[in-house]
């Protein structure tokens, strides 16, 4: 008698709408995340302080947060099926607009106002994509929503990487080339997600299975603790990652090479984020949390007074460690806010990315006084701290129950 063993990695990819989700993340990824090289490009010729830069990259992060939720309300209202593809082309006809302007105009203020409007394709993409990906196959939801974000930050790790060297050797009409060369991915998310309609209320549920009333499932003091440390680790990670290629450019570095390292950070952390939600689902997410923020913080401290090759050592180890618990966060936030899955999601991420935003400025108010080097050398600690508050999350290892396997979209 043979068994079988489906992996539920292998069915995920089967169904067409996670398929389009994914591949969509990955997209919107690879122009989100040449914000920081294109605002580290033009400071040059645009005289930008670091308090400029950090205002920038700030407003840019804190859109793409602060409209999740709202996207995330409107998602569970209509469906992704307009939501999902048109997020996609925003953001990569904006992203090349912000490019032609900075270099056509050198205007600050004018590149400001479409750098910023970029942002909205990035809160527009994320709650629909991370509902989907966690409820493919809910008992593996730490896994496929780690995968969903391995997608998303291998685009993370090559938009900096192709921005560098296009802006380097191409300049402006490499951005919209590769703009172009999004299109066939824009037309199968468009096919993919024509069925996608509204999503159905998914009520909480106890470990006993039984369904959980609004009290039982609104658990404030997990809440309120899980927000104190998404918003510690988004400065940590999300506000020093911002100026990764400012600290470098600093160095002497050209954009080819600090974009380089910016996407091993970015590579390094999508690989072990599907790793860690991998083990989350295994052992229990808390120790998870603790470990890979615990050792991730400490790269920090030497990364700022690295400029040779093992820079890129450095900065891989802390964007694996540092980066490996975002989905299993977002998992836990998640389950500790029942309801609408979207608008759940919304709420997670823009709570993540709002903070990144607040710290990105901070940490470039701060460069100015007391040095870059100082101020992310400082992360380090903040994100020590982080990694021991995670030891007081809810012990959250979850019984797998079979669940029957959804039809493809």
């Amino acid at each position: 008698m043979k068994i079988r063993v489906k992996l539920p990695s292998m069915s995920l990819f089967r169904n067409r709408l996670y398929l389009a989700v994914i591949l969509g993340h990955f997209s919107v990824d690879v122009f989100a995340s040449m914000g920081s090289v294109v605002v580290t490009f033009f400071s040059v010729p645009m005289l930008l302080t670091g308090a400029q830069i950090g205002l920038a990259m700030g407003i840019y992060q804190l859109i793409g947060a602060v409209t999740q939720p709202g996207f995330g309300w409107l998602t569970d209202k209509i469906g992704s099926r307009w939501i999902g593809p048109v997020s996609v082309a925003w953001m990569a006809g904006f992203m090349t607009l912000s490019v032609l302007v900075a270099q056509f105009t050198n205007s600050f203020p004018l590149f400001l106002i479409f750098f910023s409007l970029t942002a909205f394709g990035i809160g527009a993409f994320h709650p629909q994509g991370t509902m989907h990906a966690g409820t493919a196959i809910a008992s593996r939801a730490a896994t496929g929503t780690a995968i969903f974000f391995l997608f998303g930050q291998t685009g993370l790790s090559l938009g900096p990487v192709l921005s560098g060297l296009l802006l380097d050797n191409v300049g402006a009409i490499g951005i919209f080339v590769l703009a172009l060369l999004s299109t066939p991915i824009l037309i199968f998310i468009t096919f993919a997600m024509r069925h996608s309609g509204p999503q159905p209320v998914s009520p909480s549920v106890r470990s006993d299975g039984k369904q959980m009333t609004t009290g039982e499932a609104v658990r404030w003091n997990a809440i309120g603790l899980l927000a104190v440390i998404m918003g510690l680790r988004s400065w940590a990670f999300l506000g020093t990652v911002s100026f990764l290629p400012k600290m470098f450019q600093n160095m002497g570095w050209e954009a080819s090479a600090y974009g380089l390292i910016t996407g091993a950070f970015w590579f390094a952390s999508g690989i072990s984020g599907v790793i860690a939600g991998h083990l989350a689902d295994r052992w229990g997410r808390r120790p998870i949390v603790f470990g890979t923020m615990l050792v991730g913080s400490i790269p920090l401290l030497f990364l700022p007074l690295t400029s040779s090759w093992l820079a890129f050592p450095l900065a891989m180890i802390f964007g694996a460690f540092g980066g490996a618990s975002h989905s299993i966060l977002v998992v836990i936030a998640q389950a500790l806010l029942p309801g609408r899955k979207a608008l759940a999601s919304g709420i997670t991420l823009g709570y993540i990315f709002g903070m990144g935003a607040f710290s990105t400025w901070a940490i470039g108010a701060m460069a100015d006084v007391w040095g870059l080097t100082l101020v992310i050398q400082a992360s380090a600690v903040v994100g020590v701290l982080t990694a021991f508050l995670a030891l007081f999350l809810p012990a959250t290892r979850e019984a797998t129950h079979p669940e029957p396997e959804r039809v493809p979209a």
